[in-house]
């Protein structure tokens, strides 16, 4: 059965930037976690982890009929849900450890290029010419953002830039998939099962790849993290695959590369780390590119 949301593309936009407006508050998290000594591993597990059982109890009490999907559905979200999924959660925090929030922001949105090229040969989507250049002027937005931070140097060590790239396949993969997904089991499902999925793979990987994931050991702590969860995997994902069912997948990524703007103002408002010129030309590029994208036409 195809879930497909109405024909208001428009919609889908506005959703993917209530959740790029919540990933914003993402290095702000991950640093203050990180600070008060959760290990990069360990916000990697215990984050989807605990955005599941919320997801879980939220289902359970207003939309139980979120939990019925096929076998085939099943196997598909699980694994290849999974595994995009688990990739970005564990590649985004270990590039944020070794390299830092700018330089893994830069790295992550290269991802709308990855969406806008892969669009077509995968779904059949493919951009207009406008659309190549929009995702051009995003991304040369994020970087010019990230290079603008004021006191903020970016960092970019062989194993950053790993993690970084990895980050942006994951984020490119689980956008691509959500986009079939969604419209076929549902967006409710497809973040419950690959959320699902990911925390299997990522109880595997991260004690291989990572430091022990050793849980939190204070209260703050845990509840940081929940929040953490919360907002930005459990509210975030149901708003990212909702609008997948209604507007092409490289739309809604373009239009989800506003995160670094709202990570820019919450820097310069919680961290004291402004843009310097450059960085608001950056930022300025990149409102530009989402605007464009919003009054884009979609191409059949």
């Amino acid at each position: 059965m195809i879930h497909r949301g109405p024909d208001r593309p428009g919609l889908g936009v506005l959703e993917a930037l209530g959740a790029a407006s919540l990933w914003g508050s993402s290095g702000i998290f991950s640093v203050h976690l990180f600070r008060q000594g959760v290990s990069p591993g360990a916000v990697g597990l215990y984050r989807p982890l605990l955005a599941l059982v919320f997801l879980a109890v939220l289902l359970a009490i207003f939309r139980p009929q979120a939990f019925r999907i096929d076998r085939a559905g099943l196997r598909v979200l699980l694994v290849a849900g999974g595994l995009t999924v688990g990739l970005f959660q564990l590649a985004y925090q270990l590039s944020i450890d070794a390299v830092g929030v700018p330089a893994t922001v830069a790295l992550l949105f290269l991802a709308p290029a990855l969406v806008v090229a892969s669009a077509g040969p995968i779904l059949g989507e493919w951009p207009t010419r406008r659309r190549v250049f929009l995702a051009g002027i995003v991304v040369a937005g994020v970087w010019l953002s990230v290079l603008g931070a004021d006191r903020v140097t970016p960092a970019f060590g062989a194993s950053g830039v790993f993690w970084g790239l990895g980050a942006a396949v994951g984020y490119a993969g689980y956008t691509l998939l959500g986009r079939y997904a969604a419209r076929r089991w549902g967006p409710l499902q497809t973040v419950l099962y690959s959320t699902a999925g990911g925390c299997v793979i990522l109880a595997v990987a991260v004690p291989l790849l990572a430091a022990p994931a050793a849980p939190p050991s204070t209260v703050p702590a845990w509840g940081l993290l929940a929040a953490y969860a919360l907002v930005t995997i459990t509210v975030a994902q149901i708003l990212f695959y909702d609008a997948l069912t209604r507007a092409e997948a490289s739309r809604v990524s373009i239009a989800a590369a506003a995160e670094p703007v709202v990570a820019a103002v919450l820097a310069t408002l919680l961290l004291g780390q402004g843009l310097e010129p450059m960085g608001w030309v950056g930022l300025g590029l990149v409102v530009a590119g989402v605007a464009g994208v919003a009054t884009d036409r979609a191409r059949s």
